[in-house]
């Protein structure tokens, strides 16, 4: 039996057949691509459409802007908008009055118009600068190396600041004037400093210095500005003898510390302490009138002395402490306190106040007569005589109570001249008076005199 022939077309016609779907497939494809395309164009332009009348509408306007300013807001400062709005290279930062180191030869030249501080501005990420400002190596430096005398524009040289930032100074250049030192002596004085710190019952003795003379090394013009050197003698608590090393510093006419080299820069001091005292009685002294045709009768003190601190030519000129009162508030017996004024050049008194007790009484009048009038404060050696010799005596009314009145007499009373400020020739001059009894008034019949001065 013959075998069948085998169909060579049949596996051609399947594979046209198969290339035939494939394509259709493909078209059909493109055209659902194509038209979900024009739908998503259509949707986009139409949402667009809208956007734009609802955006640009005058009704929706106002709604629009407050949507988008709270979308903003949150964005910022609740979602990633922090991120987006903090940037590694945006922190700033100052640091204030960072010294400036002078490189120069200070022992050969006088330097000046270098300040004495500068401001860093600086910018970077905030970790550089937080490190920087914990770790404080930075300096401001102004290199002078090379300079001779003269006037010099000098930039100054922010250095060991981490290079990841930048630093800008302020001020970043200094005009330098140059001039070269020159040595000078000088008479050494001295000062006591902290005098407040010590006790003020204490008197400082003058001090004993090892040298009367310094060497001042400093330009030719800043010798000719210095007007005293003193050695500056720490007082902080001292209540007794003793020696230290006292700094020596140079100022101007006007009391300005200048810098300058000074030869030694200290000197040894010895310094004696010493306590002068003296006591003197408190003296209440009235002023006014008592109200009510009354008088001061009394006054009892719970002191009535008090003892004084002071140099002993201070001291000398002190007989007594005088404690002043209004008598015009007195309209019976009173209790008061009153401070204690210390006169002047008196460091410390014992007591600061007094408590007195004060009685009063009726009080009455008692005139004096033939009171002969004294001169004081004589100092040029004048002489006098009276235009009036009726004039020769003065009569003085007294007041007070019964028993301070009875208790003066005319020993007790001085009337007098004051010859201070009398000029040559005829003048009239007032007259003064003075009781020993500071409870009792006392008033002159005539106030003033008509002298003749010669010399």
């Amino acid at each position: 039996m013959a075998a069948k022939k085998k169909d060579v077309n049949k596996p051609n016609e399947e594979k046209l057949d198969l290339a035939k779907r494939i394509a259709g497939q493909s078209q059909k494809v493109a055209r659902t691509y194509a038209n979900i395309e024009n739908a998503v164009m259509r949707t986009i332009r139409w949402f667009s459409a809208w956007f734009d009348k609802v955006l640009f509408n005058a009704r929706f306007g106002k709604i629009v802007s407050l949507f988008l300013a709270i979308l903003l807001y949150i964005t910022v400062n609740y979602g990633s908008g922090q991120a987006i709005f903090k940037t590694a290279t945006s922190s700033g930062d100052v640091i204030k009055n960072i010294p400036v180191n002078v490189v120069a030869n200070d022992e050969v030249y006088e330097i000046s118009g270098i300040p004495e501080t500068v401001n860093a501005y600086i910018v970077g990420e905030l970790s550089d600068i937080t490190l920087i400002q914990t770790q404080k190596a930075y300096s401001v430096v102004a290199d002078l190396t090379g300079l001779l005398e003269g006037t010099h524009e000098v930039t100054l040289t922010a250095t060991n600041f981490s290079s990841r930032v930048d630093v800008a100074l302020t001020p970043s250049t200094a005009v330098v004037t140059i001039k070269k030192k020159i040595s000078q002596r000088f008479s050494l004085g001295y000062e006591f400093v902290n005098t407040d710190k010590m006790n003020q019952t204490f008197i400082l003795n003058e001090p004993v210095m090892d040298a009367s003379e310094v060497i001042i090394r400093a330009s030719q013009s800043t010798l000719e500005s210095i007007g005293y050197v003193k050695a500056l003698i720490d007082v902080t608590g001292v209540d007794k003898n003793f020696t230290q090393e006292a700094t020596i510093v140079a100022y101007d006419q006007k009391g300005n510390r200048l810098a300058v080299d000074v030869i030694p820069a200290t000197v040894k001091v010895t310094v004696n302490v010493s306590s002068p005292n003296k006591s003197v009685p408190v003296v209440v002294v009235p002023t006014g009138e008592v109200p009510g045709g009354l008088a001061i009768d009394s006054i009892a003190l719970d002191h009535t002395s008090v003892t004084l601190y002071g140099s002993e030519t201070i001291l000398n000129a002190i007989n007594e402490i005088q404690v002043p009162i209004n008598a015009t508030t007195l309209t019976g017996n009173k209790s008061l306190v009153a401070e204690i004024t210390l006169p002047s050049g008196v460091k410390k008194s014992s007591v600061t106040r007094v408590n007195m007790q004060i009685t009063v009484a009726a009080g009455v009048s008692k005139i004096l007569e033939n009171i002969t009038i004294d001169y004081r404060n004589n100092d040029n050696g004048y002489r006098f005589t009276l235009t009036d010799n009726s004039t020769a005596y003065a009569k003085v009314t007294l007041f007070g109570t019964q028993k301070n009145v009875d208790s003066i007499t005319a020993e007790n009373i001085s009337v007098y001249i004051d010859m201070a400020n009398v000029k040559l020739g005829v003048q009239t001059v007032p007259l003064y008076v003075s009781g020993s009894n500071n409870l009792v008034s006392y008033t002159l019949e005539r106030q003033t005199i008509s002298i003749n001065v010669i010399k």
